[in-house]
């Protein structure tokens, strides 16, 4: 029997009972409908808080800072000194990675006064690095005194002048874009108070697509390592206080006349690029076991993803006992069309029809019952999420404070691949579900079956 013959028969049978055959797809659809809404919601569940995260800082980026030393830690602490940046941009995973020098100084804007945080950075890894502008454009090789600006830099600043009335509220927000092509004047003091004053020009301002970066301004490593080491001159610790010694180390002498051996250069913290969040979180947990300080926001997701994947298997396990009820029902119309169609079942077996054409007519049969079911189902998925995401989003804490508002989160999300396990999974039990039927079509005495003609 050839298969078009065998759909074609499955499909003319399916229809001589059209209510019962309606009422047995309507509880697959409601099965698969049940199941993939369920698991939608822990994938938006998950797709919402990385959404809300990235606004805060990129899940691509590790921040690898100094590790403080404490007497009697064993665990090893790691400075970033050129040797071992080298050691951290040859691990695999990492794509770009960024020396940092940071620097705070009084600054002033026209007659506008305030203080910024200056970070030094190489101009070339920027892109790779995830900064972009909402106006101007990035730094530069060829950049000395040029910087960019985050978007909440500009709220820095205040009029001396302006008197603050407390019943007035706060100041209200400046635009961003008033910094570009502005020059800021920084007054740098180092521990002789002597003072340097630099003026920088802005010639970018970043977009607000992360917020960690918002109050910071961005220039040059080189030069940024200039004013920070003009800042450091006549301290006596150069360490910044990242390493608290023991006692029992006692005084170190230094001979008169003897110079002390050149200190590598240390960086205030690097800021690495990696290839995509699971890298991201890998190699967040082998920097630490290295012995660097090292932290991302990807770290978060890990107790996310799991209250999530909790939340799926009671939610699934739900929806999944609307699809059992379901196949109980394709078995059942299957079995009650074996007694209404047992003359038929007789005449094919004595017009010399073999086993194998029974079976796969009853599979057949059944698994269509379980693929238009699965089918309905979907579309009736996507409506249901769509109604979700549309009406019932604001009554949904997304789990962290965040600039987007709850309305704007999706909280239930179907993926394609959902849709293609849906489908496959009530085309399998439909034809689970017809395996006891069609084995029981089989073992139907074509002998007996005749005397009832």
């Amino acid at each position: 029997m050839k298969i078009s013959d065998l759909a074609a028969m499955a499909n003319r049978n399916l229809w001589r009972r059209k209510g019962r055959t309606v009422l047995t797809v309507l509880g697959v659809i409601i099965g698969t409908a049940s199941i993939v809404v369920m698991l939608s919601l822990g994938i938006g569940l998950v797709e919402s808080q990385k959404k809300t995260m990235a606004q805060w800082g990129s899940l691509q980026i590790i921040r690898v800072n100094q590790a403080w030393e404490f007497p009697g830690e064993e665990r090893p602490q790691k400075r970033l000194t050129d040797a071992a940046l080298e050691e951290i941009r040859a691990m695999e995973g990492v794509v770009g990675l960024s020396p940092a020098f940071d620097v705070w100084g009084e600054a002033r804007w026209g007659r506008l006064r305030g203080h910024i945080t200056l970070i030094g950075i190489e101009p070339g890894m920027m892109e790779l690095l995830e900064f972009d502008t909402a106006a101007g454009r990035l730094l530069t090789e060829n950049d000395r005194f040029n910087v960019v600006a985050g978007s909440q830099v500009v709220n820095n600043f205040w009029d001396e002048k302006a008197r603050f009335r407390p019943w007035e509220g706060p100041p209200p927000q400046r635009d961003p874009l008033e910094l570009l092509n502005q020059r800021l004047s920084v007054t740098i003091f180092n521990a002789n108070q002597q003072k340097r004053i630099y003026s920088l020009n802005v010639v970018g301002v970043l977009s607000d697509r992360t917020m960690e970066r918002a109050w910071e301004v961005y220039g040059p490593l080189q030069q940024v390592k200039k004013i920070r080491d003009f800042m450091n001159q006549g301290r006596q610790d150069q360490d910044f206080g990242y390493r608290l010694t023991s006692v029992k180390e006692g005084p170190v002498r230094v001979t008169p006349g003897k110079k002390e051996p050149k200190k590598e250069e240390q960086y205030s913290y690097a800021l690495v690029a990696t290839r995509d969040v699971s890298h991201t979180r890998r190699l967040s947990r082998e920097l630490r076991d290295m012995g660097y300080n090292a932290w991302s926001m990807a770290d978060n997701l890990e107790g996310i993803e799991e209250t999530a994947r909790r939340f799926q298997a009671i939610l699934g396990g739900i929806g999944a006992i609307s699809l059992l009820v379901a196949a109980i029902g394709i078995t059942n119309t299957m079995v009650m069309s074996i007694y209404e169609r047992t003359k038929e079942i007789a005449i094919i077996k004595v017009v010399g029809a073999s086993f194998s054409n029974i079976r796969w007519l009853f599979l057949a049969e059944s698994s269509m019952i379980g693929l238009l079911g699965g089918a309905f189902g979907i579309a009736v998925s996507f409506l249901l999420s769509h109604l979700l995401n549309k009406y019932a989003a604001v009554f949904f804490n997304p789990g962290m404070a965040g600039p987007t508002p709850p309305q704007a989160l999706q909280i239930s999300l179907i993926p394609p691949w959902l849709v293609g396990f849906a489908l496959l999974f009530s085309l399998g039990v439909g034809l689970v579900s017809g395996l006891y039927p069609a084995n029981r079509a089989i073992r139907l005495d074509p002998i007996t079956a005749m005397r009832h003609l």
